[in-house]
């Protein structure tokens, strides 16, 4: 007697593990695109974070912070400082605090992606001691 189901039983395990595989590739793929995006953003926001602390070396060593932003490429829209690079934003605003005792500077980075998502916030600060009176 011939058997005629071997061959179908056959098929049938092929097309299972056909399908198993097929859900793990679609799986896989979808992990390797968020990976991707992580990656992206942590690239992203380490490239911000070293410009901002080069920035820092420069800002408390410079006479004119304004000055020092404009040569780094900084644009000044209002009171805030643009700086736009191609994966990351970066925003500086400078305030200054009057004391008895002279002027504190302060400068806010403020880095965000392109598209608006916030990456990291840092200021930086320097003391212009002012005159004392006896």
């Amino acid at each position: 007697m011939k058997k005629h189901g071997t061959a179908n039983i056959l098929l049938m395990e092929l097309l299972v593990v056909i399908l198993f595989f097929m859900l793990c590739v679609s799986t896989l793929v979808e992990v390797l695109g968020l990976a991707r995006g992580k990656s992206a953003l942590a690239r992203a926001e380490n490239d911000a974070m070293l410009r901002v602390e080069n920035l820092e070396s420069l800002i408390r060593e410079a006479g004119d912070m304004g000055e020092t932003l404009k040569e780094n490429g900084f644009e000044q829209n209002a009171d805030r400082w643009t700086l736009e690079e191609e994966t990351f934003v970066l925003h500086a605003d400078i305030t200054d605090e009057k004391t008895e005792a002279g002027i504190l500077q302060t400068v806010t980075f403020t880095a965000e992606r392109p598209d608006g998502t916030g990456l990291m916030e840092l200021p930086v600060t320097r003391y212009i001691p002012g005159e004392v009176s006896p």
